[in-house]
């Protein structure tokens, strides 16, 4: 351990005597050759253990990813496993009984809605051909008056839910 004291004092000494370089502080002009001999030498006296630790260290970070990777696949397995349970648990059996039950009450209420509505096309159809019917009977006596020949007009009956003018009343 002494010999590589001696050699890092070395480096230290060759950095110290270097010469300085001008305008930049605090850089110095090192020679190459000294400095790549005596950092051979430091490489040369350092000791196995400590390829061997790096070995170790290489090693110890290879088992610690395989067991992070392992423990990520056992929790998506467990997660996997927990998923596929919920589908056998009677909350979930009751909750898909219920959705059906609200899906079949919605359809029912759209056909329900749906025949309404075409109840309601039909009748107000109905309203606005009878109108248009009142009124081409209207331009043609009035074409009658018009061209000097006297009209004899018919009196329209109002039903009960039929308002002045043709029109029916809905209830929709």
């Amino acid at each position: 351990m002494q010999f590589i004291s001696g050699i890092l004092d070395e480096l230290e000494a060759i950095v110290q005597d270097a010469s300085g370089v001008p305008m930049r502080r605090g850089r110095v002009v090192v020679d190459r050759s000294d400095l790549l001999a005596t950092l051979d030498e430091l490489r040369g006296a350092l000791p196995r253990e400590l390829a061997e630790a790096e070995s170790v260290r290489r090693e110890c970070a290879a088992m610690v990813s395989a067991a992070r990777e392992e423990a990520e696949r056992i929790v998506q397995d467990a997660h996997r496993r927990a998923d596929d349970r919920v589908y056998e648990t009677e909350v979930y059996r009751r909750a898909q009984r219920r959705a059906g039950e609200v899906i079949e009450r919605a359809e029912r209420y759209a056909e329900e809605v749906a025949r309404g509505s075409e109840v309601y096309r039909d009748r107000v159809m109905g309203q606005l051909e009878s109108w248009f019917q009142d009124s081409l009977v209207s331009v043609a006596e009035s074409r009658q008056e018009l061209s000097g020949v006297p009209v004899r007009r018919q009196e329209h009956e109002v039903s009960e839910d039929e308002e002045p003018g043709g029109w029916r009343a809905s209830s929709a």
